[in-house]
C-alpha cells in the first residue's frame, strides 16, 4: 500500500469520525434542547406525568410527541392538547431542523418568543388554544418561508393584526381568529394569494373590509365575523371570489345589501350572515348558488319577499331567515327543494298559506315558522320521512285539522301550534310518541275528547287550554310519567278529577280552572309531592279540602275559588312553608279562618264570599255552625224561637264587649313580655320595633312573611321581616337559639341581622335596611338597564363572596336555602349583600333532618335533585346562584319568559342546542341582555362558563362557592370560544 493511498485512507477516517462526532454533538444538543424546553412547557408542580418520558435516561427521538430525521435532529413536536400550563421558552429558536411544531391545547401562557423566526425550515406552526398573550410582530414570520399553515386560534394576541406575511408564498392556511386584535384587516393580506382558508373571526377588528381580498381566487373557506364589529358592508369585489366554499360573516356588525355579486360563487355551499344589520331586500341573483347548502340570514333587518327563484336552490339543507322583516308569501318551490332539512322563518310578516309541499322530500326536520301571519292548513306530509322532530306554528293564523299523520310520527319531539285557530279533534297518537316532550296546542278551536289511551312516556309539558275540549279528564294521563306541567283550564271537561294525575311524581303545575268540573277533590292529591302550582278555580267541585293537602311541602299557589267547596279550612294548611297565593274565595266554607302559619299573610280576599267564615279575634264570636245535611232543606222560624235567637244574639253582644275589653287589656300587658335581642350597639325597644309594623311601611311580601321598614329612635333605617307564626311553641326555643348564631355572623356581602323581637306568638327579625331594595327587583324592574356588565359582575363575585362565607367559614356551615335574585339586596352603593340565608330552615318543623321535609327554594332556582332526594347541601345553594348569574347575563327572570314550562336554564340548552357552530361565545351573544353595552365580551363569557357549571345536573359536578368566587375573581386568560372551522 502507498503512502498516497494510506494517507487518504486515513482522511476518509478523519471525516467518517468528524461527522459522527458532529451527528453525536447536534443529538445531545437537540435532548438538551428538550430538556430545557420541559422546564419551561411544565408548570412548577404539575404532578399530571405529562412528558414524563422526556428525561435524560431516554433517548430524545423516542420522547413523546418527538420525531427525528435520519441524522437524530428533530423535526416535529407535537404534544397537542397536553396539559402543561407552562410557558414556550426561547430555546426553541435552537432547533433549527423544525418542520411541525404542534402545541395546541396545552395551556401554555406568556408571548410567542421572538426566536420562532430562527425556525427557517418551519411548515406546520400550530399553537391554537392556548392563553399566548402580547402583540405578535410579523417579523417573526418574515424569514419562514416555508409555511404553509399557521394556526393561533383562541389565545389572548392583542394589539393590531400581523402585516409582514407577504412573502409567505407556500401559505395555505391562516388562523388568527379568536384573539383581540385589533384594527383593521391589513390591505396586503389581498397578496396572500396562495391561502385558502382565512380566518380573523372572534376578534376587535374595525374599519372596512377591504374589498381588494376579493383578489384571494383560491381561497376556500373566509372567516371574518363574529365579535369584530365592521363599519359598512359586505365588498361587492367578493364576488370574485371563484373558489370559496364557505363564507362566514355572522355578528360583526355589516350593514346595507347584501351584494348581487355574491350570486357569482358557483362553489359556495355555505354562507353566515346572521346578526348583522343588512337591509334590503334578498337579491334574486342569490339563486345561482348552485352548490349552496346552508343559508343563515337572520337576525337582520332584511326585508321584501323570497324570491320565488329560491326553489332552483336544490342543494338547499338550512334555510334561515328568522328575525326579519320578511313578509308576502313563502314560495311553493321551497317545499319542493329535495334536500331540505331545516327551515326557519320565525318572527317575520309572512302571510298566505304553507307551501302544502313540505315535508314530502322525506328529509325535513325542523319547522319553525312562529310569530308569522301565515293561514291556511297544515301540510299533511311534515313527517313524510319520519325524522321530523321540531314543529313550531304558534302565533299565526292556521286553521283546519291537525293532519292525522303527525300521530304516526315517532320522531317528533316539540310540538307548538298554539294561538291559531286549528279545530277538530287531536289525533290520538299524538300522546303515545316516544320522542315528543312538549306538546303546546292552547289557545285553539280543538273539541272532541281526549283519547283514553296516553303512553308518551316522555311528555313533560301538556298545554291544552283555551280550547273547547269535553268529556272526562283521561286516567291515563296517569301513564304520563315525566309530565310536570298539565293546563286544561277554560274547556268544557266534565265529570270527576281523576285520582291517577296524582300518582305523577315530577308534576309541578296543574292547572284544571274555568270547565265544568264536579264531585270531591281526590284524597289522593297529597301524594303528589312535587306539586307547586294547583289551581281547581271555577268549576263545580263539593266536598272537604281533604287534609292530606297539607303534605305537599313544595306548593306555592293554591286557587281553589268559585266552587262549592264546604267546612272548615283545614289549621295544616297554614304550616305549607312554601304556599305564599291561597284563594279559597267564593265556597261555602264555614267557622273561624286559622291564625296559625302562613295565614296571617294571606290577604282578606283569600276567603271572600263566603259569609259563613270569620276571622280571628273579631269583636263578634264567630257562630257555631252545625255542617250541613247533604239532604237539602228549607228552614222556617216561629215566632217563639226569633224572640229567643233575639236574647241570645244580644247576650253574645254583651259578652263580646267583655271579651274584647278583657282581650286589649292583655294585649296592653303582653307587650310587656317581648323578648329583646340586639347583635349590634343600637338601643331599641319591643315597641319602637312594633311601632313600625304598619301597612304603609310595607316593602314586601313573600313566603317566610312580610318585610316593613322602619326607623328607630336614633334615626337608624331598619328593615324588619315579620316571620310567617308557625304556632308552635316548641320551636322557639329553637329560633331563639340559632337566629342568635346568625346574628353573631359579621361579613360585607351578609345584610347584618341588628337584632330580633320575638314572643310566643309573632318573631320579627331587624335588618340594616338597604336602599337599592333587590337585584331582582332592579334587574327586572324598569331601571335594570342601569345595572351596566361592570355593576353586575360586581354584584355576582360580592354576592358569591357571603355565599363562600356561609358554607365554608362558618361553624357549624349554614346553607342558604332560598338563593335568588330577590335574596340578594344592594346598599346605598349597590354593593350585594346576602340576605334570608338560613331562615328556610325555620319554615319547616323543627326536629326534620337534613333530609328535609320540605324543599326550600323558589321555583326557577330550585336543583333538579330536590324532586327525588329532597336532601339540601350546599350544591342546592350553588345550583340556585348559577340561575342567579343567568339572570345577570341574560336580564331574564328566571321563570314566565320562555314559554309554559321553560325556565331559564332549560332555555340558555335550547339556544345552544340550535347554533350552527356551538361554542360558550356563540351562546352568550344569543341570550345576553340587549340593554348591555360597553361589555367586555371575555368577562361575560366566564361567567357564563361558571353559571352552567353551577347548573350542572348531577350535583357532584357542580363546583363548591370557594371555586366559584376563585373563578370569577380570576378569569382564565382566555375566554372567547368562537367555532373553529378547520
Amino acid at each position: 500500500m502507498s503512502s498516497s493511498s494510506s494517507n487518504f485512507t486515513i482522511f476518509l477516517l478523519l471525516i467518517i469520525l468528524l461527522q459522527l462526532l458532529t451527528i453525536y454533538s447536534n443529538a445531545i444538543s437537540d435532548s438538551d434542547i428538550l430538556l430545557k424546553l420541559k422546564h419551561s412547557l411544565l408548570v412548577s408542580g404539575n404532578n399530571s406525568g405529562s412528558l414524563r418520558d422526556w428525561s435524560s435516561g431516554n433517548a430524545h427521538c423516542n420522547f413523546t410527541g418527538v420525531s427525528c430525521d435520519a441524522d437524530s435532529r428533530v423535526v416535529s413536536l407535537n404534544v397537542s392538547y397536553v396539559p402543561l400550563f407552562g410557558t414556550l421558552s426561547s430555546e426553541i429558536g435552537l432547533l433549527d431542523k423544525l418542520h411541525m411544531l404542534n402545541l395546541a391545547g396545552c395551556n401554555l401562557t406568556g408571548e410567542i418568543p421572538f426566536e420562532v423566526s430562527s425556525l427557517t425550515s418551519l411548515r406546520y406552526l400550530n399553537i391554537s388554544a392556548n392563553n399566548f398573550s402580547g402583540e405578535v410582530s410579523g417579523d417573526i414570520f418574515t424569514n419562514l418561508s416555508e409555511l404553509e399553515l399557521i394556526d393561533v386560534y383562541n389565545n389572548n394576541l392583542t394589539g393590531p393584526l400581523p402585516v409582514k406575511l407577504s412573502g409567505l408564498k407556500r401559505l395555505i392556511h391562516l388562523d388568527l381568529g379568536g384573539n383581540y386584535f385589533s384594527g383593521e384587516i391589513p390591505a396586503s393580506y389581498s397578496e396572500l394569494t396562495t391561502v385558502k382558508y382565512l380566518g380573523l373571526n372572534g376578534n376587535s377588528l374595525s374599519g372596512e373590509i377591504p374589498g381588494s381580498l376579493g383578489k384571494l381566487t383560491n381561497l376556500t373557506q373566509l372567516c371574518i365575523g363574529y365579535y369584530n364589529s365592521y363599519s359598512g358592508g359586505i365588498p361587492a369585489e367578493f364576488g370574485s371570489l371563484t373558489s370559496i366554499e364557505y363564507l362566514d360573516l355572522a355578528g360583526c356588525n355589516l350593514s346595507g345589501e347584501i351584494p348581487k355579486t355574491l350570486g357569482n360563487l358557483k362553489k359556495l355551499n355555505t354562507l353566515f350572515l346572521q346578526k348583522n344589520q343588512l337591509s334590503g331586500e334578498l337579491p334574486p341573483e342569490l339563486s345561482k348558488l348552485e352548490s349552496l347548502m346552508s343559508l343563515d340570514l337572520s337576525t337582520n333587518s332584511i326585508t321584501g319577499e323570497i324570491p320565488e327563484s329560491f326553489s332552483e336552490l336544490k342543494n338547499l339543507r338550512l334555510l334561515s331567515l328568522f328575525q326579519n322583516k320578511f313578509y308576502g308569501r313563502i314560495p311553493s318551490g321551497i317545499g319542493d327543494l329535495p334536500h331540505l332539512e331545516k327551515l326557519q322563518v320565525w318572527n317575520n310578516n309572512f302571510t298566505f298559506e304553507l307551501p302544502q309541499n313540505l315535508g314530502k322530500n322525506g328529509r325535513l326536520k325542523t319547522l319553525d315558522i312562529s310569530a308569522n301571519r301565515i293561514t291556511g292548513n297544515i301540510p299533511k306530509s311534515l313527517c313524510n320521512g319520519g325524522i321530523l322532530q321540531l314543529l313550531i306554528l304558534f302565533n299565526n293564523a292556521l286553521f283546519g285539522p291537525l293532519p292525522k299523520e303527525l300521530g304516526d310520527c315517532k320522531s317528533l319531539q316539540r310540538l307548538r301550534i298554539s294561538n291559531n285557530q286549528i279545530s277538530g279533534e287531536i289525533p290520538a297518537g299524538i300522546f303515545n310518541l316516544p320522542e315528543l316532550t312538549t306538546v303546546d296546542l292552547n289557545d285553539n278551536e280543538f273539541s272532541g275528547e281526549l283519547p283514553a289511551e296516553m303512553t308518551g312516556g316522555n311528555i313533560g309539558e301538556l298545554d291544552l287550554f283555551n280550547n273547547m275540549f269535553t268529556g272526562k279528564i283521561p286516567p291515563a294521563i296517569g301513564n304520563l310519567k315525566m309530565l310536570h306541567k298539565l293546563s286544561l283550564q277554560n274547556n268544557r271537561f266534565s265529570g270527576e278529577i281523576p285520582a291517577e294525575l296524582f300518582g305523577l311524581s315530577q308534576l309541578q303545575g296543574l292547572n284544571v280552572s274555568a270547565n265544568n268540573l264536579e264531585g270531591e277533590i281526590p284524597v289522593e292529591i297529597g301524594r303528589c309531592k312535587s306539586l307547586i302550582t294547583v289551581d281547581l278555580s271555577q268549576n263545580n267541585l263539593a266536598g272537604e279540602i281533604p287534609t292530606s293537602i297539607s303534605e305537599l311541602e313544595d306548593l306555592g299557589i293554591l286557587i281553589l275559588s268559585k266552587n262549592s267547596l264546604t267546612g272548615y279550612i283545614p289549621d295544616d294548611i297554614g304550616s305549607i312553608s312554601s304556599l305564599s297565593i291561597l284563594d279559597l274565595s267564593y265556597n261555602n266554607f264555614y267557622g273561624t279562618i286559622p291564625s296559625g302559619g302562613h295565614f296571617s299573610v294571606f290577604k282578606p280576599t283569600s276567603f271572600a264570599g263566603n259569609p259563613n267564615l270569620c276571622w280571628p279575634h273579631r269583636a263578634l264570636p264567630c257562630p257555631i255552625y252545625n255542617q250541613p245535611s247533604k239532604k237539602h232543606h228549607t228552614s222556617s222560624f216561629s215566632s217563639s224561637k226569633l224572640i229567643i235567637l233575639t236574647i241570645g244574639l244580644v247576650t253574645l253582644v254583651l259578652l263580646s264587649l267583655v271579651t274584647l275589653s278583657i282581650y286589649k287589656k292583655k294585649s296592653l300587658e303582653g307587650s310587656k313580655a317581648w323578648k329583646v335581642e340586639r347583635f349590634q350597639r343600637l338601643d331599641f325597644k319591643a315597641d319602637d320595633i312594633i311601632e313600625c309594623l304598619k301597612e304603609e311601611n310595607v316593602i314586601g311580601k313573600g313566603g317566610a312573611g312580610i318585610v316593613y321598614r322602619g326607623v328607630i329612635p336614633d334615626g337608624t333605617d331598619i328593615a324588619i321581616k315579620r316571620l310567617a307564626n308557625r304556632g308552635s311553641a316548641k320551636n322557639d326555643l329553637g329560633f331563639s337559639a340559632e337566629i342568635s348564631t346568625l346574628g353573631k355572623i359579621r361579613h360585607r356581602n351578609i345584610v347584618r341581622l341588628l337584632g330580633y323581637v320575638a314572643n310566643k306568638d309573632t318573631n320579627l327579625l331587624v335588618y340594616e335596611y338597604m336602599p337599592n331594595g333587590s337585584l331582582g327587583e332592579k334587574l327586572h324592574g324598569p331601571k335594570g338597564a342601569h345595572l351596566q356588565w361592570e355593576m353586575r359582575y360586581k354584584i355576582a363575585v360580592e354576592a358569591a363572596k357571603g355565599l363562600c362565607y356561609l358554607h365554608h367559614d362558618c361553624n357549624p356551615k349554614i346553607f342558604h336555602r332560598d338563593v335568588k335574585s330577590n335574596n340578594i339586596l344592594l346598599d346605598s352603593d349597590y354593593e350585594a349583600h346576602v340576605a334570608d340565608f338560613g331562615l328556610a330552615k325555620f319554615l319547616w318543623d323543627a326536629g326534620a333532618s337534613e333530609c328535609m321535609s320540605s324543599i326550600a327554594g323558589s321555583y326557577g332556582y330550585i336543583a333538579p335533585e330536590y324532586a327525588y332526594t329532597l336532601k339540601v347541601d350546599e350544591k342546592s345553594d350553588v345550583y340556585s346562584f348559577g340561575v342567579v348569574l343567568l339572570e345577570l347575563i341574560a336580564g331574564r327572570k328566571p321563570v314566565g319568559e320562555f314559554g309554559d314550562g321553560i325556565d331559564i336554564v332549560r332555555w340558555v340548552r335550547m339556544n345552544e342546542s340550535e347554533i350552527s357552530q356551538p361554542s360558550d361565545a356563540a351562546t352568550v351573544l344569543a341570550i345576553l341582555d340587549s340593554r348591555l353595552h360597553d361589555y367586555q365580551l371575555s368577562s361575560v363569557i366566564n361567567m357564563f362558563k361558571v353559571a352552567m357549571l353551577c347548573v350542572e345536573e348531577e350535583s357532584s359536578n357542580r363546583p363548591t362557592m370557594r371555586e366559584v368566587v376563585h373563578m370569577l375573581t380570576n378569569p382564565p386568560q382566555r375566554i372567547v370560544s368562537t367555532p373553529s372551522l378547520l
